[in-house]
């Protein structure tokens, strides 16, 4: 079973991921990740669907991401970076750098993921600087108490499907209780997120700053 567990993990689920998302989540994404500058940190790189939206003020990007799978796809867009990039394959509950250490600090899609989201954003906020942003995109929650019921049905398959991902996670709340003050926030409904229903993924898109 472990063996299964890890070939799904670092063979199946990267490919699968490269392939979800159409031209409105896409365009979110970009969103997010256009407004980070100087010294950046991005959290849950992924197969770096990311890196192409990054704009000429970054001047260094550390990336984070726990998967050799994630690493392997994402090798060739990191090469392509006009900008200097380091790459480290662990999780994010124990960053390895200094307090203070980042400009901005982006994550998307990973929040619903972390098993410890508190000590992520503990982290996170650690090794932001002062006045530094928290660029954000995350599916999170729904306040509707029908499409709720619906998530919390379908999380225990999510999981399993999506490598811990989880649908009923107030990510919100959870950042707001870390120490980030909020610039902006909006809530999104994207109709092009994956199966069964983009209903069950309403997604916010902001900006944390510490204070």
């Amino acid at each position: 079973m472990g063996l299964l567990r890890s070939w799904y993990t670092e063979r199946v689920f990267p490919w699968v991921l490269e392939r979800v998302g159409g031209p409105q989540s896409h365009a979110l994404r970009a969103r997010c990740v256009a407004g980070a500058r100087g010294d950046v940190l991005e959290i849950g790189l992924g197969t770096g669907r990311s890196l192409e939206s990054y704009g000429p003020d970054v001047r260094r990007l550390s990336v984070v991401e726990p998967s050799t799978g994630m690493h392997a796809l994402a090798r060739q867009r990191l090469d392509a970076c006009t900008f200097e990039t380091e790459t480290h394959e662990l999780g994010a509950e124990a960053l390895p750098f200094d307090d203070g250490t980042f400009d901005a600090i982006v994550c998307t899609w990973t929040l619903c993921s972390v098993q410890e989201p508190d000590t992520v954003l503990s982290e996170l906020h650690r090794v932001l600087k002062h006045g530094g942003r928290f660029h954000f995109l995350e599916h999170v929650r729904s306040d509707k108490p029908n499409v709720l019921a619906w998530q919390q049905r379908i999380d225990p398959l999510q999981r399993v499907l999506a490598c811990g991902c989880t649908l009923t996670r107030d990510t919100e709340t959870l950042i707001r209780a870390s120490g980030f003050e909020f610039e902006s926030l909006e809530a999104i409904d994207c109709p092009d997120m994956p199966p069964p229903h983009p209903k069950l993924y309403p997604l916010i898109l902001g900006v944390g700053r510490k204070p």
